[in-house]
């Protein structure tokens, strides 16, 4: 068995296992859980999509301009995402209009609430949050509907609130929320960030204190 096999395995045996424990009314899946719109796009609209999501992680210059055209003509939340993922390679007020023009035109979607939610933690402006989530705090509460949620989804919300209560001195709440990220997937990049923002190694405070 390959490396990423192991990785994957453990990962969906953390997911099941938090699914049962912790939320019996939904389940978390690694398997890829689309916006019917997007589906509805052409096949050769989504596959030329799919590459310029790659090509944005490592060189957004090259893709914005053909991101930007198919936003004219598509103005998803999936193509705002990847597109300010792009500018954030390159430009980074840039970045900060999509995030918000996705918010805007998309405030329902869970990703363009959490993305803008992140914006304001950044801005220190910690009253929008409860906004941005309809003074609602978990995945069944925001969406009742659904009974299956990819696990990007848990992260990007569980790390949205639990940077908001570590900033709003609720240490307790903070702490609660990141064993959880820590029992669904404990090697994520958002578990990652709320280990490094709610313990810190002795490198990462003197790079916080100076290199912020």
């Amino acid at each position: 068995m390959s490396k990423k096999t192991r990785s994957s395995s453990r990962a969906q045996s953390n997911m099941s296992s938090y699914s049962r424990s912790a939320d019996e009314s939904y389940e978390l899946t690694s398997e890829p859980i689309l916006d019917q719109r997007f589906r509805n796009l052409p096949l050769a609209i989504q596959n030329e999509f799919n590459q310029l999501s790659e090509t944005a992680e490592t060189n957004g210059a090259a893709a914005i301009p053909r991101l930007l055209e198919l936003l004219e003509k598509y103005p998803l939340p999936l193509i705002y995402s990847c597109l300010a993922i792009a500018y954030g390679r390159v430009d980074a007020e840039k970045q900060k209009q999509i995030i918000r023009e996705n918010y805007q035109k998309n405030p329902k979607n869970l990703f363009a609430r959490c993305n803008y939610a992140r914006l304001c933690l950044a801005e220190d402006n910690l009253a929008e949050i409860p906004l941005i989530f309809d003074q609602k705090f978990e995945l069944k509460t925001l969406y009742p509907k659904r009974n299956q949620f990819h696990v990007t989804e848990y992260t990007a919300l569980t790390s949205v609130f639990c940077e908001y209560y570590f900033k709003s001195g609720n240490s307790e709440q903070a702490e609660a929320l990141y064993t959880r990220l820590k029992e669904a997937m404990p090697d994520s990049a958002e578990t990652l960030l709320m280990q490094e923002l709610l313990h810190p190694t002795f490198w990462q405070k003197v790079q916080q204190k100076y290199f912020a």
